[in-house]
């Protein structure tokens, strides 16, 4: 498998310190995507709205430090952010594992699903708390994926305790379109279902994994902070897999140091988010992925 080198497109400033997770969710109507930017150390959202395939403006700054209820000692360990098509923004708090649902307005605290991992012989936070969840993905039966960053890396669905895993499939994925069914209760409980390791290859070319997304060809994509890349799953995850491959892969510019944050665009333009501590030159637009 041949590695495909990008380019810088365009760089932007968002006005956030150390981001750890970008994501995206549709803007009132009229306005298109926005795209969602959170940092795991600052309780704050900023949101831009996509003009073009090049262009992103309105930059905005939501601080919720109230709303959650943030305590300062540890920083808000914020990870990764999605959206459905709602509005709704969805948060995964990576200690001590959470997914926050919150108003399109972002005002209100909607909904809170705790993940645990008790009772898989794979999984220990305990062992690993700056090793936990660093992707979201939303499913429209209401799991929900989350990447685990190492030790190993590997992806992980929850559900509500007693579901089957249903695997990670086209039907399933929301890209924005539908809504994710939440419980009426204001916190619930999912429990892990199933994993994905990566395979022999994948192994060799990915040595951990920093954001998840899913690209409008309807497939997943990892963002690998360590081997400084971008692989594309293969099509279709069955729950019985246990295994995943990578079908492409995609060598990130020099410029990009510590890259956090991965979202695709209409046209397979990736933007790429850094872990840097001056909120400028931290995100870039980098050449549509091709092949």
């Amino acid at each position: 498998m041949r590695t495909k080198q990008l380019a810088i497109r365009q760089a932007f400033d968002v006005p956030l310190l150390e981001i750890s997770g970008l994501g995206q969710r549709p803007g009132s109507p009229g306005q298109g995507m926005q795209v969602l930017a959170v940092g795991d150390e600052d309780f704050t959202v900023v949101s831009a709205s996509v003009e073009s395939s090049t262009s992103l403006s309105d930059f905005r700054i939501h601080r919720l430090h109230d709303l959650l209820d943030g305590g300062d000692e540890y920083g808000s360990q914020w990870e990764a952010a999605d959206g459905d098509s709602t509005g709704r923004v969805f948060i995964l708090q990576e200690s001590p594992g959470k997914v926050f649902i919150l108003s399109p307005e972002l005002d209100r605290l909607l909904h809170t699903i705790d993940l645990s991992v008790e009772g898989s012989d794979r999984l220990d936070w305990e062992k690993s708390p700056n090793a936990r969840g660093e992707g979201l993905v939303l499913l429209a039966n209401g799991h929900v994926v989350v990447a685990k960053e190492k030790e190993p890396p590997l992806l992980m669905e929850f559900g509500p305790e007693g579901d089957e895993a249903s695997g990670i499939v086209s039907d399933l994925l929301l890209l924005e379109r539908r809504r994710f069914p939440e419980p009426a209760e204001a916190s619930s409980k999912q429990a892990v279902l199933t994993v994905w390791d990566l395979d022999g290859e994948a192994d060799a070319r990915i040595d951990d994994i920093s954001d998840i997304a899913v690209g409008p060809d309807e497939r997943l994509y990892l963002l690998s902070d360590e081997s400084r890349c971008i692989a594309r799953v293969e099509h279709q995850l069955p729950a019985a897999q246990r295994k995943l491959s990578i079908t492409a892969v995609w060598r990130l510019p020099e410029e990009i140091v510590q890259p956090e944050g991965l979202v695709l665009m209409d046209d397979m333009t990736p933007l790429v988010a850094i872990d840097r501590k001056e909120p400028n030159q931290n995100l870039f637009l980098l050449d549509p992925l091709e092949g």
